[in-house]
């Protein structure tokens, strides 16, 4: 259940930065869906791998 728990938490944060960077340098934002999405799927397989 912790890693659940973890999974989620890193999701919740690679979207606050994907907002924060949307704030900040609106122009950089397509590049950065790829990022959030590898890290979204780096949780996911970390949190299936764990439980």
């Amino acid at each position: 259940m912790p890693t659940v728990f973890f999974g989620v938490f890193c999701a919740v944060c690679a979207l606050f930065a994907l907002a924060g960077l949307a704030l900040v340098v609106p122009r950089d934002i397509p590049p950065l869906y790829g990022t959030v999405a590898l890290i979204l799927t780096f949780a996911a397989l970390g949190v299936a791998i764990l439980r």
